[in-house]
């Protein structure tokens, strides 16, 4: 029996305080092998989150480290790479000029990860080594990662994600955001938390019902903090303390200036500097949750990088499941805006009845299909609003929620996909309508045409259709739909929908009903 032949990934993430390679050889998802790493620190958070550029000698810098990168990756003959920048780059003004430069003098392209997106890739390595240790069944498990730029909050329970939320409160934000002399202050600790407080406000409140059995960290201080809580840190291993521990350390922590802290504990003033507020941020969402176990993770974003290229490459169930997670946290939030459950799950449904029969003939993969999902879900949440301009507001409130996992463009096509399921596309007499870029344009038109006839099919939110099949013979998408239901509204709607389906695909959709009629409540 021939063995399957190990591939070579190259991971390069160009982040705020370091820019990481790791070079893997894999197979799936169990046979992962580490052969090669390397870190270098950069300065490139604190230029970009002070003057909201990269300065031209950064640029070469980070160039220079780059190409002793590749320089690596083909010594061990990497067959695939990728290259992630995340916070200090996403948020440059002179972005689109740094990754020209990486182009041009490397041959490297680079993906710029939102934060969504950002976070996610983080979930997705933590989860997985949770998941491997047994923790987090039947339980509620509060993931907090802290970046240079940002923090993430993710609330799981019973592996569906309730609750997510991402705030711009980074670590290096804070350290900018007040002078050494005031870092130097008795005051500065009741400062601190006073600023962390007052800003993390919206999640105490989102929380304080839930019931949180382990509190997992993680971020680029979370090892710093175990030295000096006098543990043996490592890099593979899940580090557990009692959160009545990390308190005693807190009090013996808040009551120090940042001198004290370098003094006593022996680190540099760069180190005390990210790891003071840092300290203070995971005390304040410990007091909104309180949690018996703290866990530490050691995973970091490239390793989620690398476990998320590997997925897609070889393991198509374990990439479904992600996707069912991000879909709880969708419907999490249409539950925010008082959604119709039965009425989703209806149009969902039948929109994934059409998407599958359409996929193949008209380029349809399987992240559009995510993305029509959570189109489905969310494509009526602008009634919490008001009625009327419901399309409008349930494209506003889209593009205004964080959605794991999604890109800005993929939650743009959602939002848009919402909003043109009850409006034409091509109707330029609506001058307040959302904008469409041409590059989405095709897949905007035909998921909201898709959604715009599911959506039909339900008309009156009774869930008449209980199954449909799909078919295409000519120029005709036939709908045969199961119903002992009396359709007359559907047929009605559906038949005044259909023109925009038609010009997106090409196909006249036929609807017909298959089974008896209910008459006074019984089957003919």
């Amino acid at each position: 029996m021939r063995r399957n032949k190990f591939r070579t990934l190259a991971a390069i993430h160009i982040g705020s305080e370091l820019v990481s390679l790791q070079i893997v050889e894999y197979r799936d998802l169990e046979k992962i092998k580490i052969v090669e790493q390397a870190s270098h620190r950069v300065k490139l958070g604190e230029e970009t989150f002070k003057n909201k550029r990269i300065p031209f000698s950064m640029v070469s810098e980070i160039c220079e480290l780059l190409k002793g990168y590749k320089r690596l990756m083909e010594e061990y003959g990497a067959e695939e790479y990728t290259v992630q920048a995340t916070t200090a780059v996403r948020e440059a003004q002179n972005q689109i000029y740094f990754l020209d430069q990486i182009y041009t003098k490397t041959g490297l392209k680079v993906d710029v990860v939102d934060m969504p997106r950002e976070i996610y890739t983080k979930y997705a390595a933590i989860q997985r080594s949770l998941n491997k240790e047994g923790i987090g069944k039947g339980c509620g498990v509060l993931l907090v990662d802290i970046s240079s730029g940002g923090l993430g909050i993710t609330y799981v329970r019973d592996g569906k994600i309730k609750y997510q939320q991402n705030l711009h409160i980074g670590i290096i934000r804070i350290k900018e955001d007040f002078d050494r002399e005031q870092k130097s202050s008795l005051y500065f600790s009741r400062a601190l938390t006073e600023y962390i407080s007052s800003t993390i406000g919206p999640v105490r409140k989102d929380l304080e019902e839930e019931d949180v059995r382990y509190f997992v960290l993680s971020g680029t201080e979370t090892e710093l903090i175990l030295k000096m809580l006098g543990r043996d840190s490592n890099a593979f291993q899940v580090e557990r303390m009692q959160a009545a521990d990390f308190i005693t350390f807190y009090d013996r922590i808040r009551t120090m200036n940042l001198s004290q802290i370098i003094k006593v504990f022996n680190i540099e003033e760069t180190s005390a500097e990210m790891l003071f507020p840092t300290i203070i941020l995971y005390q304040q969402l410990l007091a909104l949750v309180p949690a018996q176990e703290i866990l530490v993770m050691p995973n970091r974003f490239i390793d989620g990088m690398t476990m998320l290229h590997i997925a897609n490459q070889t393991d198509t169930d374990y990439a479904d499941d992600l996707h069912e997670e991000l879909i709880s946290l969708i419907h999490c939030i249409g539950e925010r805006y008082d959604y119709d459950y039965h009425h989703v799950k209806q149009v969902e449904t039948l929109a994934l009845t059409m998407f599958d029969a359409l996929s193949k003939k008209h380029g349809l993969d399987e992240h559009s299909r995510l993305l029509l999902r959570a189109a489905c879900i969310l494509h009526d949440i602008g009634k919490y609003i008001c009625l009327r301009s419901h399309a409008l507001y349930s494209y506003q409130l889209i593009m205004a929620s964080d959605i794991l996992g999604f890109s800005d463009m993929d939650k743009r096509v959602v939002a848009l996909a919402a909003y043109y399921h009850s409006h034409l596309l091509f109707n330029n007499q609506n001058e307040g309508r959302p904008r469409v870029d041409r590059n989405c344009m095709p897949l905007v038109a035909k998921l909201a045409a898709i959604l715009r006839l599911a959506d039909a099919m339900d008309r009156s939110y009774l869930q008449k259709i209980e199954k449909c099949k799909v078919t295409l013979k000519g120029n005709e998408m036939q709908i045969y739909a199961v119903s002992r239901k009396d359709l007359t509204l559907e047929e009605w709607t559906f038949e005044n929908k259909k023109n925009f389906f038609v010009e997106v695909f090409g196909l006249t959709p036929v609807l017909e009903r298959v089974g008896g009629r209910k008459d006074n409540g019984r089957l003919e």
